[in-house]
């Protein structure tokens, strides 16, 4: 897991952007175990990435489509896994109608951590190998948030993580930080070592 910090406007989602292959870097190159990523196929990168934004998507329509999000290749067993892996099951379960349950226009009838929940086991119903998160446990109530943080620890040793993060709690338990300043990657470590240094970035937020 990879946390991504830094006041906005820094370079963050540029960042993302990049490793999704939505832009092209204009310096330096970025690999991937060695192998630039210029050289790979873009479907095919794309296709080992799931994505939760800030902004989330959701349609009128019951939670098994919005996971599913009407691909073909997601088994109803792909759905009820992710639903698992999101943390879901009791949310679920507490339904009218469980999983066939209409959650109205852009997820009117759920809450906010609910909503952000439905759009990662979308993402993790595509089995990906990097799980990319935009920020998306900052609107968050603290209980959602730490059912999202149960779902992420959950998935450790899995799936690679890169989650951008202004709510520090997102990132405590990343592997690595990687610190942002005026579009430039300015420090990194794990969190234990960037809060020794006390000029470091991450100590002062």
């Amino acid at each position: 897991m990879v946390g991504i910090i830094g006041p906005s406007g820094v370079g963050k989602t540029t960042a993302v952007d990049i490793i999704m292959k939505l832009f092209q870097p204009s310096g330096g190159k970025v690999t991937v175990d060695g192998v630039p990523l210029s050289d790979i196929d873009t479907v095919e990168w794309r296709s080992h990435i799931g994505y939760v934004p800030q902004d989330i998507f959701l349609l009128n329509d019951t939670i098994y489509q919005n996971v599913r999000f009407y691909d073909p290749a997601i088994t109803a067993l792909d759905v009820k896994s992710a639903i698992h892996a999101a943390k879901l099951d009791e949310v679920v379960e507490n339904l009218p109608n469980g999983i066939e349950t209409n959650i109205g226009e852009r997820g009117i009838s759920l809450s906010a951590g609910q909503r952000q929940r439905i759009v990662l086991a979308r993402a993790l119903a595509r089995k990906p190998d990097i799980l990319i998160l935009d920020e998306a446990t900052s609107a968050l109530d603290a209980e959602s948030e730490r059912a999202i943080h149960a779902a992420l620890n959950a998935l450790r040793g899995k799936v690679t993580i890169v989650a951008i993060a202004h709510r520090l709690s997102t990132i405590m338990n990343a592997d690595t930080l990687i610190a942002f300043e005026e579009g430039k990657g300015v420090e990194s470590g794990s969190p234990k070592t960037l809060l020794e240094d006390t000029k470091s970035y991450f100590y002062r937020l």
